[in-house]
């Protein structure tokens, strides 16, 4: 027996595969509710935690049950290893950045059991569609009820059976209980002999939420021929009436020329010692640079990738450009600078600490242009490769105690903004605690969970941290 293409021993040894569909409708149905319960448990009267990597692990253990006999070991290996690894922020502590990471982590696993293939722009097209395919096909289902109903044989039967009389009867009980206090007061009773699976509506309307994002995971198997699309592969190449080779070389002189004037200044002041004029400090000077200068970098690389298409049509070109972007480089290090000579000044932030990321994280997606210009390679070479740089660039920030460093940073320096590092986040506490500062307005509290999915790892070690020095003291 062969079921998709898949040898039939791996098909038998999944009990729950049928050789007319494949998973039954059963298992889905099956799925669907476990998946609503783990998120219940997991979310309903707690804060997210280590619980809500428990629920994307399950969610994943779902979707490796409904395509068990397509996926082979070699491939759910490395999808699970994908997973894993993108569930490690989540762990360290649950935020903004570490859902996002772990959103990926799942789209990535799910499209990577479908595929099959470690080709990234194939799997980054798939994840692209993946939500308004799984959109689609959720309202497909919703309206046509084409999976939850049984077309044929004895279970559309009982279905039709069955279900005129529980619906009325439904209607008759709650009309019956409305006039009968007895029976009233036994159904209330009922219905609050766990007070933690009572019955409200802000309730079902979660499990409505969890059951519409889980649905869509459970029927990848129906969704593999649209993700598997392909498109006409073709450079990528802007045209337009104010770009021409023409326009692109005089535009190239006449940025350089400009570039050259700001560069050698910024040589002058922040690396050469030149005074600055009467009245202007260095603080001032750096601040009224930095993120200005930050964007004109960023417009630069945009009309570096436009100029592109143009380079082989006059030699001077493509050396200009390179002149051009090194010239980049050198305001995007400037910046850095003038950012670190007005933090001396005014203390880290994390509007400053951001501004340092991204600064750093442009200055590198410019060394990689000009990776992509020597070696020749296509414009998507550098955008797949700037596309990770940034996930890696969120996916370490994820990882940091940036509230930490910070308080560490300032309280280092002689008179730190105590105002500023009070209204930080609990990651600043053991730093103040250290430093022997009682912020009177407000203060950093490190939280202690209520039960186990509340759990953090960073929040843990502050808590560590915490105890350890009220043993010192």
């Amino acid at each position: 027996m062969v079921v998709h293409g898949v040898p039939g021993r791996l098909a038998k040894d999944a009990w729950w595969l049928d050789d007319e569909t494949v998973p039954p409708r059963w298992l889905l149905g099956g799925l669907l509710i476990a998946g609503v319960g783990l998120a219940d448990l997991m979310f309903w009267s707690s804060s997210p935690g280590i619980g809500f990597v428990v629920w994307v692990l399950g969610l994943a253990i779902a979707i490796h049950v409904t395509l068990w006999a397509d996926v082979d070991r070699s491939r759910g290996l490395r999808a699970w290893g994908t997973l894993l690894v993108a569930l490690v922020p989540a762990v360290e502590l649950f935020q903004l950045s570490s859902s996002l990471i772990a959103t990926l982590g799942l789209l990535f696993f799910s499209t990577m059991m479908v595929l099959g293939r470690w080709d990234w722009p194939c799997l980054l097209r798939a994840m692209r569609r993946m939500p308004l395919v799984g959109i689609a096909l959720l309202v497909n289902d919703i309206l046509g009820l084409r999976v939850a109903a049984p077309s044929t044989g004895a279970a559309k039967s009982a279905l039709f059976d069955w279900a005129f009389p529980l619906c009325v009867g439904v209607v008759f009980i709650a009309l019956i209980a409305t006039a009968n206090p007895v029976l009233d007061r036994w159904l209330v009773e009922l219905a609050q002999w766990d007070s933690d699976i009572s019955f409200d509506w802000e309730r079902i309307v979660f499990w409505a939420v969890i059951g519409a994002l889980t649905w869509p995971f459970l029927r990848l198997r129906d969704m593999t021929t649209r993700l598997q699309r392909t498109r006409a592969e073709r450079g990528l190449r802007w045209r337009s009436g104010l770009l021409n080779d023409r326009s692109v070389l005089r535009a190239l002189v006449v940025f350089n020329l400009i570039f050259v004037v700001q560069t050698g200044m910024d040589i002058g002041f922040l690396w050469g010692g030149v005074t600055l004029p009467e009245g202007m400090s260095y603080a001032e000077y750096a601040h009224r640079g930095a993120y200005p200068l930050l964007v004109t970098a960023c417009l630069a690389g945009l009309f570096a990738l436009l100029s592109q298409p143009y380079l082989e049509t006059h030699p001077a070109l493509r050396g200009l450009l390179y002149l051009w972007i090194a010239q980049n480089v050198l305001l995007v290090v400037s910046s850095i600078l003038r950012l670190d000579l007005y933090v001396e000044v005014y203390d880290l932030t994390r509007l400053r600490f951001a501004a340092f990321v991204w600064m750093t994280l442009v200055a590198l997606g410019l060394v990689l242009m000009v990776m992509q210009l020597v070696l020749r390679a296509p414009v998507q070479w550098f955008m797949l490769r700037a596309a990770g740089l940034g996930f890696l660039a969120v996916y370490v920030c994820a990882l940091v105690n940036v509230d930490g460093l910070i308080a560490r940073t300032n309280l280092a320096r002689p008179d730190p903004d105590m105002w500023y590092l009070c209204e930080l986040s609990e990651g600043a506490a053991p730093a103040l605690a250290a430093w022997g500062h009682v912020c009177y307005s407000s203060q950093p509290i490190v939280s202690t969970p209520k039960d186990w999915r509340e759990w953090g790892y960073r929040n843990a070690r502050l808590r560590r941290s915490l105890a350890a020095m009220e043993v010192a003291q």
